[in-house]
């Protein structure tokens, strides 16, 4: 258990989250794993097949539809740092399952299907995707922020191949002053999810760091704000920041990362 968790804090992470880290998460998981049918009444995604026409002929495309989501990008001031999401995707590791089935090799460890992302949540309510952005942010990460607060960034088609929902980014900055609970998700719901602290100093390593499983979103959105804040673009880094709480570390460890988790002990 100690060597698969180590896995996963490379770069000298460190965690601070105890009710939501990689280990808490796993003994939460249990033992089953089992891909079955899809029942019909999925409240997430549904299958289909789209019939269409192109050169006069009849074609046909399987889909699934699922809802469109929203995502941000966390820029903590006080900090010098980004906030992420780590959490366990299902998708993920039976991805890797069946990876290693079709290689011949043994299951992987159940940490392979843990992820590093932006806070994000599904468009399934009727309220404006600020408003919803707002809520996600107060339910992972902890912090009060108003639709004021967020602003959009970008938008983009989430796997044009099968899905062609739309992926809305949006980007805030928060303080120590925000902070109103520990975030971690709605445990009733099943999320579990561990707050880290990337310090702004290691940002383009750690996006090019092909060990760490992420998401494209992530990537984009940490790029996007880190160019914008060096540049001045993006207001609220101040210039004495540089080297700061997080980021002194990172620099003084040259490649080295450290993600922090800000959740309390």
């Amino acid at each position: 258990m100690a060597n698969a968790a180590g896995d996963l804090y490379p770069h000298g992470l460190k965690s601070l989250s105890p009710a939501t880290t990689v280990e808490k998460t796993l003994q939460r998981l249990g033992s089953k794993f089992e891909v079955v049918p899809l029942p019909g009444d999925s409240a997430f995604v549904r299958p289909a097949s789209i019939l269409y026409e192109l050169d006069g002929k009849q074609r046909r495309w399987d889909i699934i539809q699922a809802h469109s989501s929203v995502a941000c990008v966390l820029y903590h001031s006080d900090m010098d740092a980004f906030l992420v999401v780590r959490q366990f995707r299902p998708a993920v590791y039976a991805h890797r399952l069946r990876e290693a089935a079709a290689d011949g090799k043994p299951a992987p460890d159940r940490t392979a299907g843990f992820t590093i992302e932006l806070c994000a949540g599904l468009v399934d309510k009727a309220k404006s995707l600020s408003q919803i952005v707002v809520e996600e942010i107060h339910e992972e990460v902890g912090y009060d922020v108003s639709v004021e607060d967020v602003r959009q960034v970008s938008a983009a088609v989430a796997a044009a191949g099968n899905n062609g929902a739309i992926s809305s980014m949006f980007y805030a900055q928060v303080d120590n002053s925000k902070r109103v609970n520990a975030g971690g998700g709605l445990e009733h719901t099943g999320e579990a999810i561990e707050v880290l602290a990337l310090p702004f100093a290691a940002v383009p390593a750690f996006v090019l760091d092909i060990t760490i499983p992420k998401s494209t979103g992530l990537m984009f959105g940490l790029l996007w704000a880190h160019t914008g804040l060096l540049s001045g673009e993006l207001p609220g880094r101040a210039a004495s920041l540089e080297g700061g709480e997080l980021s002194s570390k990172a620099t003084a460890e040259g490649d080295a990362l450290t993600l922090k988790s800000v959740l309390p002990s």
